[in-house]
């Protein structure tokens, strides 16, 4: 009897222990799958953490990308404006210093070459003691003036026409000096102008020094066409060179 209740002791004992043994399992393995699961889920919440910081980098690399690309298009854009920029004023300055240039070699060409076929004529004729052919060698004279100053003035206006196509693209440093090279070039025209047509005066003929006071004021202008051009010309190339 004694050993049957020992038996039954042991084999209570053992069953105790395999229980306990089996529940410190158990709770072993459900801590474990516990653990697993929350740290399965926490991978998961990481992974998709990470997956929206991608999205979100890759948001932020297309956003900065289309931006640069924007910003190299604007810059390539605005260099293109400049060189047509640069080239337009280029090309319209330089044409109006064409023009003035060879207004002016007309100019010198017309006094120089022209006038005195011009002027040989009219001697010829007004130193004849004739008064009849003195008249009309004064209105020949005259009306050779009269066309020669034509030819000059059509020219004068070739040069303001140029002007006003520079005047779309200019500054207001540049038009003002156009304005005041435009008005001395006028005068110096208009100036030869007045002392060819003295020179057919019988004034000039009794006294040929009076002509001197003409040729003064012509070289004054002269010499401020040719000051307000150099001024006009280094405010050009000074615009040129801030393009």
């Amino acid at each position: 009897m004694r050993d049957t209740l020992i038996a039954i002791n042991e084999y209570t004992l053992t069953m105790e222990i395999i229980f306990y043994t089996l529940s410190f399992l158990g709770g072993i393995f459900s801590l474990y799958f516990t653990g697993y699961a929350k740290a399965k889920s926490n991978n998961k919440a990481l992974l998709e953490d990470i997956a929206k910081l991608e999205d979100e980098k890759q948001k932020v690399i297309a956003k900065y990308q289309s931006r640069i690309e924007e910003i190299k298009k604007n810059h390539t854009l605005d260099i293109e404006k400049r060189k047509f920029q640069y080239q337009d004023k280029r090309t319209q300055f330089s044409k109006y210093f064409s023009l003035l240039d060879e207004f002016n070699g007309k100019c010198n060409s017309a006094i120089s070459e022209k006038f005195l076929p011009v002027i040989t004529d009219f001697m010829s004729g007004y130193l004849v003691p004739d008064a009849e052919k003195q008249h009309q060698a004064t209105l020949k004279y005259n009306q050779d003036v009269q066309e020669l100053f034509f030819e000059l003035n059509a020219e004068h206006l070739k040069m303001i026409t140029e002007t006003n196509s520079i005047r779309l693209i200019a500054t207001p440093e540049v038009d003002a000096l156009l304005d005041i090279l435009e008005a001395h070039v006028k005068l110096a025209t208009d100036q030869a102008t007045d002392m060819l047509k003295f020179m057919a005066t019988s004034e000039f003929w009794l006294n040929q020094h009076l002509v001197a006071p003409y040729q003064m004021k012509l070289e004054e202008s002269g010499r401020t066409v040719l000051e307000f051009r150099f001024k006009l010309r280094e405010q050009m190339k000074a615009e040129l060179n801030e393009i």
